[in-house]
């Protein structure tokens, strides 16, 4: 067992030593190629590099050796050639892009027939929110009008994944597939006079949300950032509720003649609340974000707040008993129910290189005129 992994340790060395001296020499012959092309031989030069170019070099040094291969097959008058060795260099960096200011301005108009702009992109995103309550309609317990009533905000998570479709260089369309937990807390104060008993209702959902959203942003630099807006139907897969009910009452007075006070707390087991909600439900969203470019892909991070569109409690179903078959000292106002969320994802687009069916070189035609005004000035 020793002596094979001393083998294997031979073998992978020897190996690494070999591709090295490979792409040591795919180098050297790069630099030759590239020599003699400033000097004005250009027939050779596919030839010199056809073998390098057959065997599995780095992407930059393909990239590098197809654009000279470009500029040599245009420099030729071939122009089929010209097309075939610039969409390999799109192949080896898609997001490769000329300068009027650095490259000849045949390659840049010849550049501006092709794109690699990808389509498609697929995302996956994770992160925190929060759901605030809109309450539409106040409902109480035997219409007391001495109660207090008041939300907490709880904290929720979402999970979830989608797929971008690039209809240009700024604008996305988007599709997602999200698991989103909410919760919220009502808190109810003074239920049967002042001072007297506490209700605290916690509830827990958790929804598959389809989101829909039209997205605008920066193409260009490391960090992007956006804005989008759209549509999310929300399907609610389960609620699930904890009462807890503290009983206040009066022992008589302190030295100090207040109210002296006892306390006893209770609390339900879990309460199966689907039959009190509107399993479908929906949302307009608004949010915006930066993207960081990383390699070919990109990391994320935005911010989206959902608008509740409908009344989630079943108002057929308000005054029902829960699914335990016990009354208890709750009952849903009408509410629409916000969410506010922060989310991390990951882009990962895929590129296609290709042929525009229509060039775009009015950009081209503008720095030749610009140039041709500079030189008559000057």
């Amino acid at each position: 067992m020793y002596i094979k992994r001393i083998i294997v340790a031979i073998a992978l060395v020897f190996f690494g030593v070999v591709y090295s001296d490979a792409q040591n020499e795919c180098e050297l012959t790069l630099t030759r190629a590239t020599e003699e092309f400033n000097a004005g031989h250009l027939y050779g030069i596919p030839a010199m590099l056809s073998d390098c170019l057959a065997k599995n070099q780095k992407d930059d040094w393909r990239q590098r050796a197809y654009l000279l291969l470009t500029e040599t097959y245009l420099l030729l008058e071939d122009p089929i050639g010209a097309e075939k060795s610039y969409l390999e260099v799109l192949r080896a960096n898609p997001e490769y892009v000329t300068d009027p200011q650095r490259d000849p301005i045949d390659l840049v108009y010849l550049s501006k027939k092709f794109t690699a702009t990808p389509l498609f992109a697929f995302y996956a995103l994770i992160g925190p929110n929060t759901s605030p309550m809109r309450v539409i309609h106040d409902v109480r317990i035997g219409g007391e009008p001495q109660t207090t009533q008041s939300y907490k905000l709880r904290l929720g998570w979402q999970i979830g994944g989608g797929v971008d479709y690039n209809y240009s260089d700024n604008i996305t369309f988007s599709a997602g597939f999200n698991y989103v937990f909410t919760g919220f807390q009502h808190v109810t104060t003074d239920l049967f006079g002042p001072n007297k008993d506490i209700v605290e209702f916690l509830d827990r959902q958790t929804w598959a949300s389809i989101p829909l959203t039209i997205k605008y942003g920066d193409s260009q630099g490391r960090i992007r950032p956006y804005v989008f807006a759209g549509y999310s139907l929300n399907l609610l897969l389960r609620d699930r509720g904890i009462l807890t009910v503290v009983n206040r009452d009066s022992r008589g007075q302190n030295e100090d003649g207040s109210e002296q006070l006892s306390s006893a707390e209770n609390e339900t087991p879990n309460l199966n609340l689907n039959d009190h909600r509107e399993r479908l439900n929906a949302s307009f969203v608004l949010g915006g974000g930066l993207r960081y470019k990383y390699k070919l892909n990109y990391l994320f991070v935005d911010v989206r707040y959902s608008f509740g569109i409908k009344n989630i409690t079943n108002i057929n179903n308000r005054f029902d008993n829960y699914s335990e078959g016990l009354p208890y000292p709750y009952v849903d106002d009408d509410f629409r129910m916000d969410n506010l969320a922060i989310s991390v994802g990951y882009v990962h687009p895929f590129y296609k290189p290709r042929k525009l069916k229509k060039a775009k070189t009015k950009s081209v035609f503008r720095f030749i005129n610009r140039h041709r005004n500079a030189t008559d000035k000057s």
